[in-house]
């Protein structure tokens, strides 16, 4: 019996370290042109909810036709929060290493072909506001923003897949250049760690087959047509940043408050709620007690009144 029972508990052991991971636990220090992983979730609408609620959509799904990595995706193991939440990471073709090819413009790939169907998927879900979602040693890519009311500089996760104007009515662009930022900490002379993950999304139009011109001026913006086949260049650039920020600190740009005022209606109201869940099982503990109480005096009269 103890035999199986160690059995049991080695094997369910495994299965949990396979299974789970908790992502940014532990800093992962990083050497010199040392590989950065960089790993892509599911596709999400800015505005999760409201009138008309929409569905992630895997980054790989083929509707898509982005990029695929060397030997195709590989789903990668998830903590139980990242299950809760419905996230599908999975690695991703970007090869970047630690100081590597800064500010060196990169081609990702060419994807030639890009049907109608799928250019009218991808224009949809820019007009419905969706965004890419990357991972980086366990932090999530975004877009630096400025707090309109306290003049706060903070990141804000996930970027556009692309650019829409409502008013205008025109065809949407589609992002299809990355310049990406890494924000790293020395903590001694040898190792690195990042402490912030910044993208800044472009669109590149114009010949999809000569080289890119990320490192050239402004060009016209790439849009995707639903009539015919067309084909999709993708690039990126990479910057690194030396920053100040300790990595137990690296979360605090990305934990910010729009608005820091009290809602004291919704506090009083959790209150008000809160006191009248405790009077009610207050005053059914109080009944039941005393009911209790009569019974067990009345069993003591009747058997007092016996002898």
């Amino acid at each position: 019996m103890r035999i199986l029972l160690l059995v049991v508990s080695t094997l369910w052991a495994t299965l949990s370290a396979n299974a789970f991971y908790l992502p940014g636990a532990a800093p992962h220090d990083y050497k010199l042109n040392e590989k950065v992983a960089v790993f892509v979730n599911a596709l999400t609408p800015k505005l999760l909810y409201g009138d008309n609620d929409k569905l992630a959509n895997d980054y790989y799904n083929p509707k898509f036709q982005f990029c695929q990595p060397e030997g195709g995706a590989i789903k990668q193991p998830e903590s139980l929060g990242s299950i809760l939440f419905g996230d599908r990471i999975f690695n991703s073709p970007y090869d970047i290493k630690m100081l590597g090819d800064n500010k060196t413009c990169q081609t990702l790939c060419t994807v030639e072909d890009v049907t109608g169907e799928t250019a009218k998927f991808i224009n949809d879900r820019i007009k419905e506001d969706y965004e890419f979602n990357w991972l980086v040693d366990g932090l999530p890519a975004a877009t630096m923003k400025t707090d309109t009311r306290t003049g706060d500089v903070f990141f804000d996760q996930g970027f556009n897949v692309g650019h829409y104007d409502a008013e205008s009515q025109r065809q949407p662009n589609f992002y299809n250049h990355y310049d990406i930022m890494f924000k790293y900490h020395k903590p001694t002379p040898d190792t690195f760690r990042i402490v912030g993950v910044l993208v800044w999304p472009s669109s590149f139009g114009g010949m999809q087959q000569e080289p890119a011109p990320c490192n050239g001026g402004p060009s016209m913006p790439l849009i995707l047509s639903e009539t015919q086949n067309q084909t999709i260049r993708y690039t990126y650039r990479v910057t690194w940043n030396e920053s100040d920020t300790s990595w137990a600190t690296r979360w605090d740009n990305y934990l910010h408050i729009m608005d820091p005022r009290i809602h004291w209606f919704s506090l009083i109201n959790s209150m008000v709620i809160v006191v009248f869940l405790c009077a009610m099982v207050s005053m059914v503990l109080f009944r039941t007690v005393s009911r209790d109480v009569s019974s067990i005096r009345t069993f003591l009269l009747l058997t007092a009144a016996r002898l």
